[in-house]
């Protein structure tokens, strides 16, 4: 081959190049633009003298290379700025891919496989929990292959409101633990759910909290200052010190799952289940039952169905037992 075909293969090789390489320039602009890491920034920063009567000058010149440079920076900051301090301190909310990316890489475990076999404390066939789960069901009218979320999830097993909906029904869900030790009993089950130890945030963003678990009645561990009723003589177990613990909205860990259609929502939290409720983007999710603990809520049963009711849900009942004191709710299909 002669030296000028050579110079010919070389030029378009160079030309081929720039052009992919500006195609490439181009759609990182786009979806620069199209990118928000920081809410409180604007996706387009322009120096003052950019900008006239507060509106950025039409006639202004990019430069392309300064752009997509610009974007791959600021990118890459947002990435390392997205650490448990900074989403707490900066009160992300509760949709924000920071948010959302910690939960998965931090916090998410996977449903254990079908073939695992379940570890339970034994094999019989009775309901483990209080009754729930058989209210639950006949209200769905025996469905099988539904989705729940159990928060107050204990060890999966023993007063478990979902462990007989998944073994017994097919089902599957979120099971959300804030107790260390119960939570690393709750891992040892092989349940077949996403397993997450933390608490549900009290505020519709991230929050850190102090946590009181209790050793041999882990169903009365609770965040510190919880209902005064928490805190009477005579409560099994004795109160390890505190620990601290991550809490997230519900609504961000079910993005973080990427399920908002839930069939049953079991809340038990010592006191906290109304603040909690509180948080849900009602709109933005379908929760057809839920069964709620009221006895250890400052504003009692009746604000709680009268929230519940607000929000397009009826009040089916309550569970008044030793073991359990639940209000339950049904989806209103008809006035939805």
């Amino acid at each position: 081959m002669r030296p000028g075909c050579y110079i010919s293969l070389f030029r378009c090789k160079l030309q081929l190049l720039s052009a992919c390489f500006i195609v490439l320039s181009i759609s990182l602009l786009l979806i620069y633009r199209r990118t928000n890491f920081n809410d409180n920034q604007p996706l387009v920063s322009a120096n003052r003298d950019d900008i006239t009567g507060g509106v950025i000058d039409s006639n202004r010149k990019f430069n392309l290379m300064d752009e997509t440079s610009g974007f791959l920076k600021r990118l890459f900051n947002s990435y390392n700025e997205c650490t448990l301090d900074y989403l707490n301190a900066n009160k992300l909310p509760q949709d924000h891919p920071c948010v959302i990316e910690t939960i998965k890489r931090h916090y998410l475990n996977k449903p254990s496989p079908p073939e695992v076999p379940l570890q339970l404390d034994s094999d019989d066939d009775k309901d483990r929990s209080p009754g729930q789960t058989g209210v639950i069901f006949r209200l769905l009218k025996n469905q099988t292959n539904g989705f729940f979320v159990e928060c107050g999830a204990l060890t999966g097993d023993a007063m478990s409101n979902t462990i007989d909906l998944e073994r017994k029904f097919n089902w599957g869900g979120i099971l959300i633990e804030a107790n260390p030790e119960a939570f690393k009993k709750l891992l040892s089950r092989n349940r077949k759910s996403w397993t997450l130890p933390i608490c549900l945030s009290l505020e519709p963003f991230p929050t850190q909290v102090t946590f009181q678990p209790k050793s041999v009645d882990p169903g009365h561990s609770h965040i510190k200052g919880a209902a005064k009723t928490l805190q009477k003589p005579g409560i099994p177990g004795i109160d390890p010190e505190s620990v601290t613990i991550q809490c997230f909205p519900l609504y961000s860990v079910l993005l973080a799952v990427g399920r908002t259609a839930i069939d049953f929502f079991s809340l038990d939290v010592e006191g906290h289940e109304l603040k909690i409720l509180e948080t849900i983007p009602w709109h933005k999710v379908n929760i057809k039952t839920l069964t709620v603990e009221w006895n250890n809520i400052p504003e009692g049963e009746e604000a709680l169905s009268r929230f519940m009711e607000v929000n397009g849900y009826i009040r089916m009942g309550a569970f008044d037992f030793q073991w359990t004191r639940d209000v339950i709710f049904i989806k209103d299909l008809i006035n939805a």
